[in-house]
């Protein structure tokens, strides 16, 4: 059997969402894979805990006190505890060698084996897709656009822990953190791309299809389908992963519920091309001075796709 490992960080209100994910990954697995899921939590409920251990998962309670220094004298006030467990992986999963990172505001697709095994050379501690704005982003954390470097999303991130722990990664992260905290636009995810320039494996778009990419893309191999920024549980924007979510989240426990299917009934009330012909005119207001936006708003308006 192929061993994965996946980790995810939620709290009790996002551990519905947590369940979802694992539907997902569990629903599309290979049948040689074997998924443990490693959930970071700092006080998860007893419910909570008792709907997520009917699946292969190992809890993790984070002391927060660890991440005090970095919070003394108003350092970091911008920033919640959580989003830094992500930084300090390589000591809370010390006995795992690799581990791929999900938040859990997505929904697998496909098998994760072909992502989860990608070879790492001797100098790569991650392999990740390059975010929406990369170039924005290179020039904004002074990451040098040669060719090579890349900006990127760290909602799907494969760690190599055990490369990470031998060099130190953990130690420059939060160094880097205690020095730039106040420069961070996105704090851990800043971070990482910081620190981890030059050592990453840039992926295909298909393993963290990112939310506005889903307007327009032959798209037909994504593996993970990421809502970064537009939720999926919010009423006023479609895209068509929107029902995947709703079709494994309306399995989960909060799912099922009446109030939640009474959402999801006005959810899909919303006319699909209205709803993406608004948010796009929402997302890129002067859209119709640049030549490809305006195409992609044609592409809106004649329901096609690349």
């Amino acid at each position: 059997m192929k061993k994965i490992n996946i980790c995810l960080s939620t709290d009790d209100n996002y551990a519905k969402y947590v369940q979802s994910v694992i539907l997902s990954v569990l629903d599309n697995k290979a049948p040689d894979e074997e998924h443990v899921f490693h959930v970071l939590h700092s006080n998860l409920s007893d419910k909570s805990i008792e709907v997520l251990s009917r699946y292969n998962v190992v809890f993790h309670k984070i002391d927060n006190e660890i991440f005090a220094p970095y919070f003394n004298n108003g350092a970091c006030t911008h920033i919640t505890i959580p989003t830094l467990y992500r930084l300090a992986l390589p000591s809370i999963l010390p006995d795992v060698d690799r581990v791929l990172y999900l938040d859990c505001d997505l929904v697998v697709l496909k098998s994760l084996s072909e992502f989860y095994f990608t070879e790492l050379s001797d100098t790569q501690y991650a392999a990740c897709v390059s975010d929406y704005g990369n170039k924005f982003h290179m020039k904004r954390m002074n990451i040098p656009d040669n060719g090579k470097n890349f900006y990127f999303n760290a909602g799907v991130c494969l760690m190599d822990l055990s490369k990470m722990r031998r060099d130190s990664i953990e130690q420059k992260l939060f160094d880097y953190l205690k020095s730039n905290y106040k420069d961070l636009l996105f704090s851990d995810q800043d971070v990482l791309n910081t620190v981890l320039s030059g050592h990453t494996k840039r992926m295909d778009i298909k393993y963290n299809f990112i939310s506005p990419n889903f307007y327009f893309s032959n798209d037909k191999d994504v593996v993970i389908a990421h809502f970064a920024g537009l939720k999926p549980w919010r009423i006023g924007y479609y895209n068509k992963y929107r029902e995947l979510f709703w079709h494994y989240y309306s399995m989960t426990d909060e799912g099922k519920t009446v109030e939640q299917q009474k959402l999801r009934r006005k959810i899909f009330f919303m006319h699909k091309w209205a709803c993406q012909i608004f948010w796009y005119i929402k997302m890129y207001p002067f859209f119709y001075l640049k030549e490809r936006r305006r195409k992609d708003f044609m592409r809106i308006i004649f329901k096609s796709e690349y």
